[in-house]
């Protein structure tokens, strides 16, 4: 039974994937290394201390983790907060309505951290609508592990089972599957090559997903 709907929010409510890209690129320059598309595809939506890890392993930086983090942080919130549009990506504000009116409890869960979360949710004028907010860096094992979704389930007072989880990555779709979720898959034009085969549906617009499309896949 459907009972609560978990968004992702980089590439689901707000278009910011290739604000995210553009900032990396210039922290990557400033390190003196270069990613590939492939490489780097594989690091959307997958936690920060994931992705740096993988990073500094493979060009062997020097830096900590913890020093890549806080400095790729830093530049992403200062970059965001100059060029962050403040549209929501079409269809979300009418979903989001939707499903108050329907009394179905929303989360927001997301790898970015808490600072950048809230950065977004009040440019685009979304913050109220979220029974929960949960950040990456609220949870010990980041996307693609199942953390964030069974601790935002957990917060709104359901099962997981219970929750239908949006997202636009194959490690956010990941997590969700290991956590028991229900899964919908936005298939973004700014983030590719994801592999959205393991979602219980796919859409290619925000708008196509409604109540009974939600209800839809407990059947």
């Amino acid at each position: 039974m459907l009972k609560a709907v978990i968004f992702d929010m980089d590439g689901v409510l707000v278009d910011s994937e290739p604000l995210h890209k553009k900032s990396n690129e210039i922290f990557f320059e400033q390190l003196g290394i270069k990613l590939s598309k492939n490489l780097y595809s594989t690091f959307i939506g997958m936690s920060n201390g994931e992705m740096w890890s993988i990073i500094k392993k493979e060009c062997n930086l020097e830096q900590s983790v913890e020093e890549l983090i806080k400095k790729a942080q830093d530049l992403s919130y200062n970059y965001m907060e100059k060029n962050l549009t403040d549209t929501p990506i079409d269809g979300v504000l009418n979903l989001l309505e939707g499903l108050k009116v329907n009394k179905i409890k929303i989360a927001l869960a997301s790898s970015s951290p808490l600072k950048l979360i809230n950065l977004v949710t009040k440019r685009l004028r979304i913050k109220d609508y979220f029974d929960v907010i949960l950040s990456g860096e609220e949870v010990q094992n980041g996307k693609p592990a199942p953390d964030i979704f069974i601790e935002a389930a957990r917060r709104l007072d359901v099962y997981p089972e219970e929750c239908v989880v949006i997202e636009d990555s194959h490690n956010g779709l990941k997590g969700a599957n290991k956590a028991k979720c229900k899964t919908i898959a936005y298939d973004s034009p700014n983030s590719p090559n994801q592999d959205l085969s393991i979602a219980n549906g796919v859409v290619n617009n925000i708008q196509n997903i409604n109540i009974e499309y939600l209800l839809d896949l407990f059947k």
